[in-house]
């Protein structure tokens, strides 16, 4: 019998793998469901969730609730609007094998398809480590030339993400979860041109919606191809312009760690896109050491890679969207205030004078990256009018693995994020009902604890 191919070879995964060995990093699971969650809530009511749920609310309601207001709709559509909520302030985590934003995607679909099957808070965070799982198999097989190439990882690998994940939470067969990979191979899509539009934040929930449907599908039979990632026409050859390399998209042996702990989540301290944080760590140090205030400056530079530096496209943002991917706005706001925070990016923050002024003293600039090297480190110069040069070098952000935030950030960040959406007395319910989930819990108990 001919080798099963790398589709197959995850898909048996995904069905095989014992319950036992993702309870070990439940924890993990747990926390990254946390800043999802709260990311989700203050999304919630921003506009592109808000339009994007008017938009389907035509199609009649179902048993999956959007989070914050509990409107009720078919699970693909409440992934929909929950994912849209999740990236639309850009404080959702990254995931390096994806070079995407992970959890965005796989918690709206897993708590859509959770709430309408009634799933358990361990089926939930079961099915979140294998999505991290399919996530990184199929990174390591495409980046960083899918990256590169300008797809947004987020919205295409996501896609086949969710669809592992949600085949989990069905108990699908391996058969079905090779078919239902196969399908959201067919799903994937979207680039980053989008990046500073609307379409940005839908990315994640257009993802979730495809896992969601790509499993119910492939649970009725549905096929496709047998192989989906290697070969000619399939995931690797027309989405990175080549093969991957050998044994890239394996599944993970039995005594290896799992990718949530292997690689790990890497959190967000700002509301920001990632290609500005290294830079914000590094300017906001420089000016907690020195106490300079915005009038100080006579110049800021700084350098970062070429691949980072062409997702800030906006030097002069004219709404809160934009300036979430324009470098010289957010150093300007730090350097002006030392802290960068979501009511920045709201109503008329963008247009504050003393921010203004400063940002066209700002310079950024992109560094070549060589093949197969690693990426070179940010850098940040800030000249003084007084004559003082200060210097400062970032290649590890705040929030990363190995530069983790603290428990308290993390429970700091939750709080603020979900005041936004609940009332200050559901803040600590909503965020005790997802630290039950690992001891049971569900989802639809958590949903009861996540709409005002």
């Amino acid at each position: 019998m001919a080798e099963a191919g790398a589709t197959r070879r995850i898909a048996e995964w995904v069905a095989e793998v014992p319950r036992a060995r993702t309870a070990q990093v439940a924890g993990l699971a747990a926390d990254g469901m946390r800043d999802a969650i709260g990311c989700i809530l203050a999304g919630a009511g921003e506009e592109t969730p808000r339009r994007v749920a008017a938009a389907v609310a035509r199609w009649g309601g179902g048993q999956a609730r959007v989070v914050g207001s509990g409107q009720g709709l078919a699970a693909p559509w409440a992934a929909l609007v929950n994912g849209a909520a999740a990236h639309v302030l850009d404080y959702d985590d990254t995931f390096a094998p994806l070079s995407g934003h992970a959890t965005a995607v796989l918690v709206p679909a897993i708590l859509a398809l959770g709430e309408e099957t009634g799933a358990s808070g361990p089926e939930l965070l079961d099915a979140l480590v294998v999505g991290l799982e399919v996530m990184a198999c199929v990174g390591r097989g495409v980046n960083p030339r899918h990256y590169a190439l300008g797809w947004h990882a987020t919205a295409t690998i996501g896609a086949i993400g969710a669809a592992g994940a949600c085949a989990r939470l069905l108990r699908l067969p391996a058969r079905a979860t090779c078919d239902a990979l196969s399908l959201a191979v067919s799903m994937a899509a979207g680039t980053r041109m989008q990046l500073g539009a609307m379409a940005k934040s839908v990315h994640a929930g257009l993802a979730a919606k495809a896992g969601v449907l790509a499993a119910a599908m492939a649970a009725e039979g549905v096929g496709g191809a047998a192989e989906a990632l290697e070969g000619q026409w399939r995931f690797a050859e027309m989405f990175a312009g080549r093969p991957a390399p050998d044994g890239a998209f394996d599944p993970p042996g039995d005594n290896a760690k799992l990718a949530i702990e292997a690689v790990g989540i890497s959190y967000k301290a700002y509301p920001t896109c990632a290609a500005t944080h290294l830079s914000l760590d590094a300017l906001l140090a420089l000016r907690a050491a020195t106490s300079f205030g915005a009038e100080d400056v006579a110049a800021i530079e700084t350098e970062l890679p070429m691949v980072l530096r062409r997702n800030l496209m906006h030097p002069r943002p004219t709404t809160g969207m934009e300036a979430r991917f324009s470098m010289e706005y957010c150093l300007a706001a730090a350097a002006t205030q030392g802290r960068l925070g979501l009511d920045d990016f709201e109503g008329d923050a963008i247009h504050r004078a003393p921010i203004r002024v400063l940002m066209p003293r700002i310079e950024m600039r992109g560094l070549p990256e060589a093949d197969g090297a690693p990426p070179p480190a940010t850098s940040v110069r800030v000249t003084l009018r007084d004559g003082r040069v200060l210097d400062e070098t970032r290649e590890i952000r705040r929030g990363a693995p190995e530069n983790p935030m603290t428990q308290a950030d993390h429970a700091a960040k939750f709080r603020d994020c979900a005041a936004r959406m609940l009332p200050a007395e559901r803040v600590d319910t909503a965020a005790a009902a997802i630290a039950a989930l690992a001891a049971g819990g569900g989802a639809r108990g958590l949903l009861d604890a996540l709409v005002r």
